[in-house]
């Protein structure tokens, strides 16, 4: 799903639907000499207002003729071929996703000068270059050829119109034939690089259990066994055991001792520029994730905005790229639930060793929240994003300087 945008009468022709379609239909349809000749009938057509000229008459008639016979030429040869995108891994804002596509020539006839490109695609999403030209394709032949998106920003977009048309015989007036298939597109938060980052080391119990294996921390693995007991359950009993001696005998397991930390994004936007300050933030906490993930820790990500998604990760619960999935997702909200954020967070101070804000702005209810973690025995960093709010209250361990 295409990340929702702030509407604003200058936002980029492509997100106004209108000149979005206007657009599409003029380069999907005509190809560069076939846009001059169009243009070069609207300019003859014009100045015939001001009078019937036998030159500009004349002129009219073939450009206009030329297109109509275009058009009716090049529909036979509209290709028969199937599309198909092959992704590498996600990249990140502000870099060029290249990617191949597979063309496969269905029809029973040779297709020759066939074009792939991308149609509709969001502002945010850059061809980059001309798009690749395929002389000719054989039926049942298939080839692959390369295109590229520049992805100016993090988001989840949806790809669905693969367009490949034919110039020929023409070279003025495209046939096209679209792919059905539509494809997401996963850009993440441009990336914020963090050498370390300080944050308390305590371990705490986790009960219930979570299957981790680590440096950091007590592990979980396989303890030991012990002879069966009334009450033991027959889940635990192991059954190697059991076949060599032929007695009951149960598993024994280590209690769960590791470091779980939480990061609490406060996604709050309510304007362009705090749209680019949020950005901001979700960069910074790209880079505080990895370095996060590297020491593996267990860490709980809050979104907090109208709403608070939780989301856990780290160790054997999921991989860096999961977090980072869910920074290229979130969206913004215009105002933030610390009620909803309470509910969720405080419940878990017990079981956390510390918590790291990034807030788009620091005030007293914000500040209320972190007092009432540290009332509960959990350390915390903040982090402002905002250069003209600093936190203020905190010690100065507690605050996360931007570089």
């Amino acid at each position: 799903m295409t990340r929702r945008r702030r509407w604003s009468f200058l936002m980029p022709p492509e997100d106004h639907g209108f000149i979005r379609f206007l657009q599409d239909r003029y380069f999907g349809l005509l190809t560069p000499v076939g846009r001059v000749v169009m243009w070069s009938a609207l300019a003859a057509g014009f100045l015939l207002l001001g009078g019937l000229v036998a030159p500009l008459i004349l002129f009219f008639s073939f450009t206009v003729c030329a297109l109509a016979a275009a058009a009716m030429v090049g529909l036979p040869f509209r290709p028969r071929v199937s599309l198909t995108r092959l992704f590498p891994p996600p990249v990140s804002a502000g870099d060029t996703l290249t990617y191949r596509v597979r063309v496969e020539n269905t029809g029973r006839r040779p297709v020759r000068h066939l074009v792939v490109e991308e149609r509709l695609l969001p502002s945010a999403l850059r061809r980059v270059g001309e798009p690749p030209v395929i002389d000719s394709l054989a039926p049942g032949e298939r080839t692959e050829v390369t295109l590229r998106l520049k992805c100016t920003t993090r988001g989840v977009y949806e790809l669905g119109a693969l367009q490949a048309a034919s110039l020929f015989p023409s070279a003025l007036v495209k046939w096209p034939r679209r792919s059905p298939a539509k494809d997401r597109v996963l850009v993440y938060p441009r990336f914020t690089p963090l050498e370390s980052l300080e944050v308390p080391h305590g371990r705490n119990y986790q009960p219930g259990g979570i299957s981790v294996a680590s440096q950091v921390g007590e592990s979980t693995e396989f303890f030991g066994t012990r002879d069966w007991h009334d009450g033991d359950r027959t889940r635990d009993i192991h059954w190697p055991s059991f076949a060599r001696t032929g007695r009951l005998v149960v598993k024994e397991f280590q209690e769960e001792f590791f470091v779980r930390l939480a990061m609490v994004l406060d996604v709050q936007s309510r304007s362009v520029k705090e749209d680019a300050l949020l950005e901001k933030a979700l960069s910074l906490a790209a880079g505080m994730a990895d370095v996060l993930a590297r020491q593996e820790y267990i860490i709980d990500l809050f979104a907090a905005g109208p709403e608070v998604f939780h989301f856990q990760a780290g160790r054997a619960l999921a991989h860096f790229d999961h977090i980072l999935e869910i920074l290229a997702a979130i969206e913004s909200g215009e105002r933030l639930d610390l009620e909803a954020l309470e509910a969720a967070l405080l419940p878990e101070a017990s079981h956390l060793s510390a918590v790291i804000f990034v807030v788009m702005d620091w005030e007293p209810s914000r500040a209320a929240l972190v007092e009432k973690l540290k009332a509960h025995g959990v350390a915390v960093r903040v982090l402002s994003v905002r250069p003209d709010r600093a936190p203020v209250g905190l010690a100065p361990e507690e605050v996360v300087a931007l570089a």
